[in-house]
């Protein structure tokens, strides 16, 4: 890596990275290999434009894009290494030779099914892992698709597009803005919120392609690709073969009937049956510079004055600055061309400013545009109207204008922002209501969740997305619904009234015991519950366990001097059920009970043993048995008294 003879010593950046020749050049800088003099590896270097490192809000999102990707650890993310400022910004990446999927294609080579099958799969796994993390690459494009020596493939550059989006510096972008248009997706050319399936929308043009050699969706001119965009699905020739029907679905304008990165390759893979195996990839290795301009775009040039200066700062996040960046890129390119393809619609040398009040900025900047005007925006706040709201236009509706004139569009950044209250958890929903209306917001959705240590109508948590919000918005709230209800359990029912008191004591119900005689449940188990198992009840509520206490007490019938079999039987009839015998002798059928134990018209349980003794026996146990007066001759004639 060291320089030759004749060479420059080699810039060092961070007094670590020692740079070599240049593989790559982009919109955003240049990438060089280059040598860690720490570790002595090689390693990748992309220097971005030197203007970004006067830039602290890039700077900062930069470090904080890095330390993201660096977090996310896929085998087919290219890894980053280290960042730093050191007169220009930098990123420090692992080091690939293969190239990238647009050095390949620019040699007018395309892929089989097979091999788009495995980019495609490769890229959305990558894809999936960062999404799921919360990370939108936002500039997917063949650029950024490089490759090992062995082909496997790796995405680079993610979160630098969400970095460069912080930027004040319009003028850098407008070097990438064809690139980066190229493989936009609708709600990119809309400057709406972004999503992991504005990437796999760029994907689907990547593998068109890819395979194909033609990108699709290319009208005459920048800005008719991007608003035909808005509108139509993605074209996908019936060249696509197998992968056609997947490819349909990443390209529909709707984000909301695309599948996700993981879902898209598993419609991948559903195509796979009946494919080749595919070839080796013919990688031509590093050292592409830039991507060629398509049919109907301008290709701009670096450029070497210096830099414009950056609007005022104002309070916008990345979503409002991207539509802006698209719109000064249309701006410079009508500059740079005067007259040309842009401009050519209109013939006259003057036009009326047309109604633009209400419109939406990046509508409003186009129709500036294609008139053959310039787009000034300017921002302001006004309580009452939406964000991206044209407020009014300078020179006014009607006004007659000379091409190539500056029309001012003032555009509302909302309603004023007042700071959303403090100290509302724990507040009735009444109470957070006007403490909101003071502050002029209000109480936007209220969810409700249960929470068992929360009474009902008390705020848990405020779901506000930033500390200040535009005066009069809703701050959503999430509110106390109570306790869960409880279902009874099953199962408790002729078990231990102890183990059933527990587990509805455990379930934050209230059992109440209630004792009954039964007949068949054993005292000290449970007969029934009110309510009844399996119903859904309040938290707290009273449940009645009844629990039995055996059979009710009863006389004992008089069974001396009656023969055993009809004793048994009169016993029987009264509910006693534990008979015990004694006195049989071996082989005897029967004989006449001569005691029993417990004695005649005594109460007794009868779940509780009674002993019979046959004339001539005696107790097994030593119980006293009632002997029979006179023989129990009255009893003997009538067995069944």
């Amino acid at each position: 890596m060291g320089p030759g003879p004749d060479q420059p010593p080699a810039r060092v950046l961070g007094g670590r990275y020692a740079l070599g020749r240049a593989i790559g050049t982009g919109a955003s800088g240049t990438v060089y290999a280059a040598e860690d003099l720490d570790l002595g590896r090689h390693v990748a270097v992309k220097v971005l434009h030197e203007a970004l490192a006067g830039d602290p809000v890039f700077v900062e999102k930069l470090a904080e894009e890095a330390r993201i990707v660096a977090g996310l650890q896929h085998p087919n993310i290219l890894t980053v290494y280290d960042w730093g400022v050191d007169g220009s910004a930098y990123l420090v990446t692992e080091y690939l030779a293969g190239g990238s999927l647009r050095s390949l294609l620019d040699t007018g080579r395309t892929l089989s099914h097979s091999q788009a099958l495995v980019v495609g799969l490769d890229v959305c796994r990558a894809l999936d892992h960062a999404h799921q993390m919360g990370v939108v690459h936002r500039d997917l494009k063949p650029a950024n698709l490089l490759f090992s020596q062995d082909g496997h493939l790796k995405i680079s550059d993610f979160g630098l597009a969400s970095a460069l989006a912080e930027t004040s510096r319009t003028d850098i972008f407008v070097e990438g803005i064809v690139g980066t248009a190229r493989f936009a997706s609708p709600e990119q050319a809309k400057g709406q919120p972004l999503d992991g399936r504005s990437d796999v929308y760029a994907l689907a043009l990547v593998l068109v392609e890819s395979v194909t050699g033609h990108l699709p969706f290319v009208e005459d001119t920048l800005l008719g690709t991007l608003r035909a965009r808005r509108r139509r699905d993605v074209p996908v020739p019936a060249s696509m073969g197998p992968l056609g029907p997947a490819v349909v679905q990443a390209g529909v304008v709707d984000p909301n009937l695309r599948p996700g990165a993981g879902e898209f390759g598993r419609l991948l893979l559903d195509a796979s049956a009946g494919l080749l195996r595919p070839e080796p990839l013919p990688l031509v290795g590093p050292g592409e510079i830039g991507a060629p301009p398509l049919s109907g775009e301008v290709p701009v040039v670096p450029k070497t004055k210096a830099p414009a200066e950056p609007r005022p700062e104002r309070v916008v996040g990345p979503n409002r600055r991207a539509p802006w960046v698209l719109v000064a890129g249309l701006m410079v390119v009508g500059a740079v061309l005067g007259g040309s393809a842009l401009w050519q619609e209109s013939q006259q040398s003057t036009a009326r400013v047309p109604l633009l009040v209400g419109d939406d900025e990046v509508d409003a900047a186009a129709t500036i545009v294609e008139a053959g005007w310039l787009a000034e925006p300017r921002y302001e706040r006004r309580d009452g109207t939406r964000e991206g709201q044209v407020l009014s236009t300078d020179p006014a509706f009607g006004a007659e204008l000379e091409q190539g004139s500056t029309v001012v569009l003032v555009v509302s950044l909302g309603s004023a922002r007042v700071a959303v209250p403090t100290g509302l958890v724990g507040l009735s929903l009444p109470e957070a209501s006007r403490l909101l209306e003071a502050a002029d917001l209000a109480a936007g959705t209220v969810a409700e969740v249960h929470n068992d240590e929360v009474e009902a109508g008390m705020v848990l948590q405020v779901a506000a997305v930033a500390a200040e919000l535009p005066r009069g918005s809703g701050v959503d709230l999430i509110v106390s619904a109570g306790a869960a209800p409880r279902t009874v359990p099953v199962g408790l029912v002729e078990g231990p009234a102890g183990e059933a008191v527990a587990a509805l004591t455990a379930l934050g119900l209230q059992p109440v015991q209630v004792e009954v005689h039964d007949e068949f449940i054993e005292a000290g188990a449970v007969v029934s519950l009110q309510p009844a198992p399996d119903e859904e009840v309040p938290f707290g509520s009273a449940i009645e366990v009844t629990v039995s206490i055996g059979p009710i007490p009863r006389p004992v019938p008089d069974v001396v001097g009656l023969v055993l079999a009809a004793g048994e039987d009169r016993l029987a009839a009264a509910g006693f059920r534990v008979i015990e015998v004694v006195g049989l002798v071996e082989g005897q059928e029967g004989g006449t009970i001569a005691a029993q134990s417990p004695p005649a018209d005594e109460e007794f349980s009868p779940t509780e043993r009674v002993v019979l003794v046959i004339e001539g026996g005696e107790p097994s146990n030593g119980d006293p048995v009632e002997e029979p007066e006179d023989g129990g001759s009255e009893n003997s004639d009538d067995p069944a008294d």
